[in-house]
């Protein structure tokens, strides 16, 4: 989709309305996991499972703790329409590992399903790039269907999993690709 959508760098003045945006999904589906143990093995399935009815899943880090975690990254992003914040995605990078990680990807409520989201992961992309960085990553909730699928359509690949990761003790689920 065409939105005109610009990306820079993020400044101080950001956070305060970044922070304020919706971060919260509405998903109808989610990654349940089953454990299976025998003898001489272990075995783990995500299996795609269809809700009952849709739900709400508030994210999994406070969007008040982002002035402080603001230093914990090596850039942070705002994507713009007409000069108005409508995104934002922080990375991390793991210099010795040539990765980088998406540790938020948020889109605003009204801009969202338009190829805002895509359009950020892209730009991720070509930073890494340009920094000889070789892969990227993007870490998730288990019940984030909607980021699983962005993951998917931006040819990420199923990497691993954290149980009991975020605070809230979600599962973690890792997609990465090349760079």
């Amino acid at each position: 989709m065409q939105n005109n959508l610009t990306i820079r760098p993020a400044v101080t003045p950001d956070i305060e309305f970044l922070s304020k945006m919706d971060h919260s999904i509405k998903t109808d589906r989610v990654w349940q996991m089953a454990t299976f143990n025998e003898s001489d093995s272990m075995r783990t399935d995500f299996k795609e499972t269809q809700l009952p009815r849709a739900m709400r899943l508030a994210y999994p880090r406070s969007p008040d703790t982002l002035v402080n975690r603001w230093g914990d990254y090596n850039a942070v992003f705002v994507g713009c329409i007409d000069g108005a914040p409508v995104s934002y995605l922080s990375l991390s990078s793991i210099v010795t590992e040539n990765l980088i990680r998406v540790k938020d990807l948020v889109v605003d409520q009204n801009f969202r399903r338009q190829g805002v989201a895509s359009q950020m992961i892209q730009f991720a992309i070509q930073w890494g790039k340009e920094r000889n960085i070789t892969r990227i990553s993007m870490e998730m909730s288990s019940k984030n269907f909607p980021a699983i699928s962005l993951a998917k359509k931006n040819k990420f690949h199923f990497s691993g999993f954290n149980d009991n990761f975020f605070r809230n003790n979600d599962i973690a689920i890792f997609f990465s690709r090349k760079a």
